[in-house]
């Protein structure tokens, strides 16, 4: 059973409690209340335990967590001043930062290549190829 999927492994589980959830009241011994209470904390005990398992299994001695912010380049713009162009989640930044003080201003997205071909250069390029009639 350990070389099944986690999934198949956790519908195994629930149909087997569900049966023994069904099954109790028939022996006498325990009420269904009861039953459905201990059901329910034991699940509650697996899904943290799960939980828990599957999050110390992502940071473990040998990943390393995907950092939110890099600074994908630095650059002097004189003694005290300095520019860097950092990203964040994705997102690019422009920082100016110096002794007192720093700004910071979002970068634009870049323009696709086709867009910033001149527009003569572009109707120039689609004549070019000649129209196939079929």
């Amino acid at each position: 059973m350990a070389s099944l999927p986690i999934r198949t492994r956790m519908m195994w589980a629930v149909a087997l409690m569900l049966g023994l959830l069904a099954a109790a009241p028939l022996g006498g011994g325990v009420s269904a209340v009861t039953l459905a209470r201990g059901l329910l904390g034991g699940s509650l005990v697996g899904a943290l335990g799960w939980w828990w398992w599957r999050r110390r299994a992502m940071v473990g001695p040998g990943v390393v967590p995907p950092s939110r912010m890099t600074v994908v380049s630095r650059a002097g713009l004189s003694q005290r001043c300095g520019l860097a162009l950092v990203e964040v989640d994705g997102r690019g930044y422009l920082v100016v930062h110096g002794e007192s003080f720093a700004e910071i201003r979002e970068t634009k997205k870049p323009r696709p290549f086709t867009r910033s071909l001149p527009l003569l250069w572009r109707s120039r390029y689609r004549r070019g190829f000649p129209k196939v009639v079929a």
